[in-house]
């Protein structure tokens, strides 16, 4: 059987002109709880800039104090709206789209691989039919936890995950878009590195 391309992309500021993940919380709660929400996190901010506060943790809290206890279905809407708002504000790249329909018009495997959690990075998958290795949200009894049902999918968690879900050399060619340090490793497994 002939080989084939594996091609992956990495979403937030590669895929999207910016990051998903405050774009999320304020367009769902509105400024005013957007803000405040944030505000409560500014120590963990300052932790995390000074490598005191792991990365992970920070966005689990985030989401928790947002989300928790919210049902499965209401979440999955508000991420499914939320694509729909990054493609009619331009802020996910037609450029991208469109080489994802090229690539996969042309036989290649594409995933997306991101730190951004399932119930947005999801949606925006099976719009373009594609597939996801991200960070995923843990439910209860079809209620939102709090926290993560698997690590958070970013800098060596990213490899980690790929090479868990894909065997590379069964492919002829692993082409990499990414655009930032949370990447490299990512990068590593590549046989064409493409930066943003």
């Amino acid at each position: 059987m002939e080989k084939k391309k594996l091609v992956l992309f990495d979403f937030d500021g590669t895929i999207t002109t910016k990051d998903s993940f405050p774009l999320f919380f304020k367009f769902t709660f509105g400024g005013f709880k957007f803000y405040s929400g944030f505000l409560l996190f500014t120590p963990l901010f300052l932790l995390h800039k000074l490598k005191l506060y792991d990365g992970g943790k920070l966005k689990e809290a985030i989401q928790s104090f947002y989300l928790k206890g919210i049902e499965k279905s209401k979440i999955e809407k508000m991420g499914e709206r939320l694509i729909q708002k990054l493609i009619a504000d331009n802020i996910i790249k037609k450029e991208f789209t469109n080489k994802i329909e090229t690539y996969i018009s042309d036989g290649a495997e594409v995933v997306v691989v991101s730190a951004s959690p399932d119930l947005w990075i999801k949606p925006f998958c099976e719009l373009y039919k594609i597939k996801y290795l991200c960070t995923e949200l843990a439910y209860n009894e079809s209620k939102f936890t709090g926290n993560f049902s698997t690590p958070n999918c970013n800098h060596n968690q990213k490899k980690v995950r790929i090479l868990e879900k894909y065997s590379l050399e069964k492919y002829e060619a692993v082409i990499v878009y990414g655009n930032s340090k949370d990447d490299e490793c990512m990068m590593e497994l590549a046989t064409e590195k493409i930066w943003v």
